[in-house]
């Protein structure tokens, strides 16, 4: 899934599972991301997706691909999961690489 409009209604559908599980969508937490890249271009997105805040947590590198998985600590809730979604597609579509989505712990419990 590669398509802005598809991320931003699987965010729509997944932002309210996880409030119907009882998630405080507005408490920051550290959510992971996955994307695919050729080769050729992973180095550059790895240093675009840090100078974006994010940590990079894993490259896998085939033939032809890598997948590179990332995380940053954001807010679970409609608006941050669509700008995040924004920030990364665009990202993915420079590098030629494909966004295969988020996820991150269900918080029920404010922090103190």
């Amino acid at each position: 899934m590669d398509d802005l409009d598809a991320h931003l209604q699987a965010n729509e559908a997944l932002v309210d599972q996880r409030l119907e599980m009882g998630d405080l969508a507005e408490v920051p937490r550290q959510l992971d991301h996955f994307a695919l890249f050729p080769r050729r271009a992973v180095d550059a997105a790895v240093a675009e997706l840090t100078s974006a805040g994010f940590t990079v947590d894993g490259v896998r590198r085939g033939l032809r691909r890598a997948r590179v998985e990332f995380s940053r600590t954001d807010r679970a809730d409609f608006a941050t999961a669509d700008a995040f979604t924004r920030q990364i597609v665009g990202l993915t579509s420079r590098h030629g690489g494909t966004y295969d989505g988020w996820a991150g712990f269900i918080v029920t419990d404010a922090p103190a």
